[in-house]
């Protein structure tokens, strides 16, 4: 996906990270950059001994991006060594992580390269038992994720803040996208400040999350790696959105089916009560108010992204203030 967070690095710039962190005579045989993130920059990295690495670097500091995406490569390294330490969930190892913008002007860190593709690739081509099994796997995964508990609210990079209460936590998160799209004159259909209040109207349930638990935010099936040789799913990437938070905010509650694979897999009941389904459809505010305010900064070269955000938006907008759940099938935005 083309996107102006994204860079081009040349191979001999590649060469000279990797001869920095892996010592001078390690030769990089062939890098390729991987094509599908939306907002940072990533290669495979074929090195002359055999081994294959991942790079992946941050968006350059003169390219402006969304006051939440601040510092959000080290929230990922963060997330990424804390699943490893204390879950099943399948993490790539990082080699290396350097923030210092001695060697780039930009952040990056090289990982481990997990064998397979992208779900939403192949899919289609899964039987359909090998589909519920996967579905019911993703389902556990989230799960683990989700009970790793913190010890204050907000998002996952050191640098942000963070808040004794979930209600202040997203409220600010709220005002942040709200101010971002301020900033670059985006147009709505409702006033900023109609946005806000509206969601402050429904804060009350906000106050039923007590305990900060880690929230993946973006595990939808381009983020999630199977091997069609194994038949089994060999990584969970992009934890750059990680947050603490309502485990109701992961994208895979906003169509959620309660008799599904996923559900089963997920193994506890959500979406039972109103006050969780407000929740729900206060996430979705807040997801596709950001969705289409990040096309401003991004400058997309289609349109296709704003359009089906900003229908999604109308929708969850008419859900609070009329008690409903949307029934938003997220898969819609690949």
């Amino acid at each position: 996906m083309q996107s102006i967070s994204k860079i081009t690095l040349s191979h001999d710039t590649i060469q000279s990270l990797v001869s920095h962190h892996f010592g001078s005579e390690t030769r990089v045989k062939t890098s390729e950059e991987l094509t599908e993130g939306y907002f940072a920059t990533a290669y495979r990295l074929d090195l002359a001994d055999g081994r294959t690495w991942v790079l992946k670097v941050s968006p350059p500091p003169n390219v402006r991006v969304l006051r939440y995406e601040h510092d959000i490569m080290s929230a990922e390294v963060t997330t990424m060594r804390l699943l490893r330490e204390r879950t099943s969930v399948p993490v790539a190892e990082i080699f290396c992580y350097d923030a210092s913008r001695t060697l780039l002007d930009n952040e990056f860190f090289i990982m481990q390269h997990l064998p397979g593709a992208p779900l939403h690739k192949v899919r289609g081509e899964l039987a359909p038992d090998v589909q519920e099994r996967i579905n019911r796997q993703i389902g556990a995964y989230l799960r683990e994720i989700n009970a790793v508990e913190g010890t204050a609210f907000g998002y996952g990079s050191e640098s942000t803040p963070r808040f004794a209460n979930w209600r202040e936590a997203f409220d600010a998160m709220l005002v942040t996208v709200l101010q971002d799209g301020e900033d670059m004159s985006v147009e709505l259909p409702l006033s900023y400040a109609d946005y806000h209040d509206l969601a402050r109207s429904h804060y009350a349930t906000l106050d039923e999350v007590v305990t900060p638990r880690l929230v993946h935010w973006d595990l939808w099936d381009g983020n999630i790696f199977f091997d069609a040789e194994t038949q089994t799913i060999t990584g969970i990437i992009d934890h750059e959105r990680a947050l603490w938070g309502d485990p109701l905010m992961e994208v895979n509650f906003t169509g959620y089916d309660p008799d599904s694979d996923f559900a089963i897999g997920y193994g506890t009941p959500v979406l039972d009560t109103p006050a969780q389904r407000t929740r729900r459809a206060l996430y979705s505010l807040y997801l596709f108010l950001i969705m289409v305010i990040e096309c401003y900064y991004r400058k997309y070269p289609t349109n296709g992204q704003e359009l089906w955000a900003r229908e999604q938006l109308a929708k969850t907008v008419d859900a609070l203030r009329n008690g409903a759940h949307p029934g938003i099938k997220m898969h819609s935005v690949a």
